[in-house]
């Protein structure tokens, strides 16, 4: 392949900006960017002629997360060092920072805020067991409050009484394992309440809102196959709505409401797109029903503690949302819209680093039928030029996960592989959220390889069936779980690959679930089987005991400080392909934990990965 000249640089510095937090009485927002090379912390007034007049906050080696206003305008947010997810509580009062927590092995997650209190899970007293607390505001001047200690699974709080009394938690036992119950304070007395529902077990709840004191609306798949609202009783009853599910026909994601407001805000998931609506919900069912324009079509964007978790957040006077929004073809930035007459803009202009958005390439949707007809998604980026005799050079992108979804938000990195002349295949593989429980089952446990059967399946169509595509070219690339699937799929279809680019991958099931943190094996376990249970089924799944197989090279990348895919991962995996000849890389960053966080690490690594891939594709 002779390179194009593409400024790799430029593609990969398009800010990221999102997670915005509105201020509890002004017109003012906070929220992260990337800017700067890592997210930092800022804050503005809003207004639709703010442009990028927004100050800010933090300069930290590391990046600042997650942040949040709290009632008394001081400003709560998230860091780590060195990737390592070990996040600490900073606060910003009056400009100057504070550290609530300074326990730096120690991990601090926020649940929940409320006017008077943060709810949050650390492990400060067990590393392998987040227990739950709560602390009053102002936080310099209040202690933590410890509430509940779980015998297993990971807890979280999003709805708690008028009075915090009443804490309604939910326990995640595997990523579609959850239950709800009710921690009554200051007796520490529990109740529970999905667990008397009948077919309990293998459902997701998520917690909105209390309705009325004996009401909670909640977002379930509970007996069905998509996450649809539903009020559960504190008797632990539960009432579906029906009509509305229908109406919607597609699973729930994000809500919002204000304290003072009538509406619930809430956002579907259409094969990866975001529709908006709203509802006044009550115990028995749900009235003004609307759905709310979007300026473009595309998806809200959310993350976790490494970046941010609010995609959706109403203003304190009910009058705004605040969006984080794109599309393949807008960067990730924080949208407004009015509520009242639905206008739609930017309260901060992103940073395009000089390049035209008119050039980044919008993606179509597609599907193939896959060994067992199965239907599997997948979007489809072509580059604009003239192409190739044989065909674009194509990329297959595998997300992590599993139980994730790659959806149409912009990309830096697909982006910068268009310009390079790359085409782009994303697909939705079994195991995927958005599609529904079923088909988020198809991967579990001794159907994990499945998987890895439609991939081989795309590849087999793309090459017989599009003609943009050169299937003598294709290239496999993705991180974490993504990471397994590029190296299960060179060792189970090695005939296939032209070439593989593996980040953060799992190459070993067995070595992976005795390194990953104490913390999240139980979850792990769940998904992936079990090592006291099942550790035939792990070696068989396991890329390392098929290294004999590879024959296309092999690009690897791994932060020295992931707790989730140890090192030890990527290390393996490169001794092992490099004793049997085939050409392989390893790039290390001693400064990132799972995944790339730093514009500087980024730069060199994709930099790497593109003159590597030119050269051999």
């Amino acid at each position: 392949m002779s390179g194009k000249s593409v400024d790799f640089k430029k593609y990969l510095s398009i800010e990221t900006l999102g997670g915005a937090s509105w201020h509890p009485n002004k017109n003012q927002l906070v929220y992260v960017s990337n800017s700067s090379g890592s997210f930092q912390i800022y804050t503005g007034v809003v207004g639709e002629d703010s442009g990028r007049e927004f100050q800010k906050l933090t300069d930290e080696p590391d990046r600042c997360t997650n942040p949040k206003f709290l009632s008394d305008g001081t400003i709560l947010f998230t860091r780590d060092r060195g990737g390592d997810e070990n996040f600490q509580f900073g606060l910003l009062r009056e400009g100057e920072l504070h550290w609530v927590t300074t326990t730096l092995d120690a991990k601090y997650r926020l649940n929940k805020v409320t006017d008077n209190y943060i709810y949050y899970i650390s492990n400060e007293l067990d590393r392998s067991r987040l227990d739950l607390y709560r602390r009053r505001i102002p936080l310099l001047e209040n202690k933590p409050e410890l509430l509940y200690k779980p015998v297993n699974g990971i807890v979280h709080v999003d709805v708690v009484s008028d009075h915090e009394n009443q804490i309604v938690i939910t326990r995640r036992l595997g990523n579609v394992e959850h239950e709800i119950f009710i921690l009554s304070l200051p007796d520490g007395k529990i109740k529970e309440i999905t667990q008397l529902l009948p077919e309990s077990s293998k459902t997701r709840w998520i917690t909105v809102r209390y309705i009325d004191e004996n009401h909670i609306l909640v977002v379930t798949d509970y007996k069905s196959d998509i996450k649809r609202f539903g009020v559960l009783s504190t008797e632990g009853k539960f009432v579906s709505f029906d009509d509305l599910a229908n109406k919607l026909n597609s699973s729930i994601e994000y809500t919002t409401w204000g304290k003072h407001a009538q509406y619930t805000y809430f956002t579907t998931n259409d094969e990866g797109y975001s529709s908006l609506f709203r509802c006044v919900f009550t115990p028995l069912g749900y009235t003004d029903y609307k759905k709310i324009e979007m300026e473009f079509k595309g998806t809200l964007s959310s993350g976790d503690a490494r970046s941010f978790s609010d995609a959706l957040q109403i203003s304190p006077d009910g009058m705004k949302l605040a969006l984080t929004f794109s599309s393949p073809t807008y960067p990730i930035s924080s949208w407004i819209i009015e509520t009242e007459s639905g206008r739609m803009w930017q309260p901060v202009q992103t940073d395009y680093t000089d390049l035209n958005r008119d050039a980044f390439i919008d993606c179509t949707l597609q599907r193939i039928s896959s060994f067992d007809e199965l239907s599997i998604p997948y979007y489809r980026y072509i580059p604009q030029g003239i192409k190739p005799e044989t065909g674009w050079p194509t990329i297959i992108v595998i997300h992590g996960g599993p139980e994730s979804q790659i959806r149409p938000a912009f990309n830096p990195v697909i982006q910068a592989f268009l310009a390079l002349g790359f085409a782009v295949i994303a697909p939705n593989i079994r195991g995927s959220t958005g599609y529904g429980k079923e088909y988020l089952a198809l991967d579990d446990v001794e159907k994990r390889l499945d998987s890895i059967k439609d991939i081989k399946v795309i590849a087999n169509i793309l090459d017989e069936n599009d003609q943009d595509v050169d299937g003598q070219r294709l290239v496999i690339f993705g991180g974490s779980y993504g990471g397994f699937a590029v190296l299960s799929a060179i060792t189970e279809y090695p005939e296939i690959w032209k070439a593989a680019v593996e980040i953060v991958g799992i190459s070993n099931f067995v070595t992976f679930l005795q390194n990953t943190a104490d913390w999240r094996r139980p979850i792990r376990e769940a998904e992936y089987g079990s090592l006291e249970h099942d550790m035939d089924l792990l070696v068989s799944i396991s890329p390392i005991h098929k290294v004999d197989k590879i024959q296309c090279p092999l690009f690897i990348i791994q932060g020295d400080n992931d707790e989730r895919v140890p090192l030890s991962e990527s290390i393996q995996m490169y001794e092992k392909v490099k004793e049997k000849g085939v050409p392989v890389r390893l790039l290390r960053f001693a400064d990132e934990g799972h995944g790339l966080a730093k514009l500087k690490n980024k730069i060199e690594a994709y930099t790497e990965i593109f003159e590597w891939l030119i050269e051999i594709v």
